[in-house]
């Protein structure tokens, strides 16, 4: 299932796989990279809120809270 336009998530027996959507360097074409590998769906939520607060950098508070809101009405 995709998350808006930047992640997915998929599914098989043993796991539940967080992709991040990227661009090819040599062909410009659209990939999907694996950023990690989680035992639930929640939890794979969880870690993609992670990394997307880390990539605000952390630069306030209102920065790390405003982008914590919009990952939740995406969710």
């Amino acid at each position: 299932m995709e998350i808006g336009k930047r992640w997915k998530i998929e599914s098989d027996p043993l796991n539940v796989t967080l992709f991040k959507r990227g661009t090819n360097r040599k062909t410009g074409a659209d990939t999907w990279k694996v950023e990690g590998y989680y035992p639930t769906i929640k939890a794979a939520l969880h870690g993609m809120v992670e990394m997307e607060i880390k990539t605000t950098e952390l630069r306030d508070l209102q920065t790390v809270d405003d982008k914590i809101t919009e990952l939740h009405k995406l969710i």
